[in-house]
């Protein structure tokens, strides 16, 4: 038992004594065969208004909204950040982005000192299994720790890359519970990923935005209803060694608007079509989240499952005049589906919908609870099968530079600031309630938040409740000042790679 290779080879040298603790425990908190297997499905870039069940019509998402009828569903439920390696993290942590590393977009990681979801399960007997579409949440960012089977071969895959694997994983050992994390970008930008769907809505557009905004960077030269074919979109090296679009490039495409007349308008129908790509792209990740569910049911296993369904973020679709999500912190672009399903749901829960506010941060205390499974220290997130009350406001934190409130009722954003300034937190309490510094939205009067009331006359006792917040949080959550630079050192690192860490 106190051989350390008799533990996972996912565990890393901090949480030895924990795992040795759980080893030579007399009985694990349930009992082996009856603790649920647990299954957390990110759809990538999906929207919660774009769910039949959240309201979307016609509805591309038939085995969503099936799934949805059968379990818990949260009608207000957002992500920790509007970006997909932010919000995974905090997604398969429970901590906020800047509690794990430096949130600097540039250099994070998830870092080797973060307790995942997957790492804390494994020490209780459960096999992992991770199953993502490459991009931001290959193994290179710190996505692999935990899971003692990874594959994220398929850059900026679909479902369709990722369901079969993750079905034949399930055939592979039924002597012990499970938890998997499935993923696919169906849904996300430039939304023309390969499906057996292409125009399953609007096929009858006979316009040709096909064939203009093309590329993988097409849809990011688009801003307030113009496609700028001549803007650069620029790039930076991360630090793991890839390119990535430099998100500092958006706020250039509105000046780059201001000052061009090479925009090419489009029409009213032509945006309307970008959106149907989205739904369609959305359709064929249903089919396949439908296919993987049935794969559950035939093997027996989904009456003793607790299946998750969310998202790490939305996409703008135009709402502000973007088709991106890295630019702002608002409901299009962080208002997510969340559903929880399976026969690990009480049955006194299915079937019913929550209103109250919910965020990404639930989803680790929600599976370990569910497994039995004490959640590490510090973890301010609530189990969403449970009776917790919801929190008074989710914060946000973008790769941008500005940070979120969101309330039931309104939603502030401070921005302006990196995140990884040291004067952040007093720039925050001293900077001026002006547009300059502070956005207001007030979602009973303007729930798509087209009107910043910081412009007009806002209330400033509401406005500075709403900072007060802010701080608060702030003061309440520890910074991490790590780099989350990963080891450069090539022997080190498949060192590293060997035992779980990348």
């Amino acid at each position: 038992m106190n051989n350390p290779r008799s533990l996972p080879r996912s565990t890393p040298h901090r949480l030895w004594p924990l795992a040795l603790c759980v080893a030579c425990a007399q009985a694990p908190a349930k009992d082996t065969q009856s603790r649920p297997n647990l299954v957390l499905i990110s759809v990538d870039g999906l929207r919660a208004d774009h769910v039949g069940v959240y309201g979307h019509a016609p509805s591309p998402t038939p085995s969503i909204d099936r799934l949805a009828g059968t379990g818990l569903r949260y009608s207000t439920a957002f992500s920790q950040s509007n970006e997909s390696l932010y919000s995974h993290a905090s997604l398969l942590t429970g901590r906020y982005v800047s509690e794990l590393a430096l949130p600097d977009y540039q250099r994070f990681v998830v870092p080797e000192s973060a307790d995942t979801v997957g790492e804390i399960l494994s020490l209780y007997g459960y096999r992992t299994g991770g199953f993502v579409a490459g991009g931001h949440l290959r193994g290179a960012y710190g996505f692999e720790q935990g899971f003692s089977t990874f594959e994220d071969e398929a850059d900026f895959g679909a479902f369709f890359h990722t369901v079969p694997p993750a079905i034949r994983w399930l055939d592979e050992d039924r002597d012990h519970p499970f938890f998997m994390l499935l993923h696919g970008y169906d849904c996300h930008r430039p939304y023309q990923h390969a499906s057996v769907f292409h125009h399953a809505f609007d096929a009858e557009y006979t316009g040709d935005v096909d064939t203009r905004v093309q590329g993988i960077t097409g849809t990011d030269k688009i801003y307030a209803g113009s496609y700028y074919p001549d803007f650069p979109i620029e790039r930076m090296t991360h630090a793991t060694g890839d390119p990535i679009v430099d998100p500092a490039g958006y706020p250039r495409l509105v000046q780059w608007a201001e000052k061009s007349s090479g925009g090419v308008p489009l029409s009213s129908a032509d945006i309307d079509h970008l959106r149907a790509h989205y739904d369609g792209g959305l359709l064929a990740a249903d089919i396949y989240i439908g296919r993987f569910i049935e794969a559950l049911r035939a093997r027996d296993l989904l009456d003793n499952t607790l299946i998750i369904l969310t998202s790490d973020h939305g996409e703008d679709l135009h709402d502000h005049g973007f088709f991106n999500h890295r630019v702002l912190l608002t409901d299009s672009t962080t208002r997510v589906p969340l559903i929880l399903a399976g026969g690990a749901v009480p049955d006194g829960l299915r079937g019913t919908t929550r209103s109250g506010l919910a965020q990404a941060l639930d989803i680790v205390p929600t599976l370990l609870a569910a497994a039995g499974v004490p959640a590490p220290h510090g973890l301010t997130g609530r189990d969403l099968l449970g009776d917790r009350p919801p929190p008074a406001a989710v914060f946000q934190e973008g790769v941008l530079p500005m940070i979120a409130a969101r309330t039931p009722t309104h939603r502030m954003v401070f921005h302006g600031v990196p995140l990884r300034s040291p004067w952040f937190d007093l720039l925050l309490a001293e900077a001026p309630l002006s547009p300059d510094n502070f956005k207001l939205y007030d979602h009973g009067q303007d729930p798509e938040e087209l009107h910043d009331q910081m412009g007009g006359s806002p209330d400033l006792s509401l406005a500075s409740t709403l900072r007060a917040q802010l701080i608060a949080w702030r003061a309440q959550t520890a910074q991490s000042d790590a780099a989350g630079r990963p080891p450069t050192d090539p022997q080190l690192r498949e060192l590293l790679r060997k035992r779980g860490y990348w």
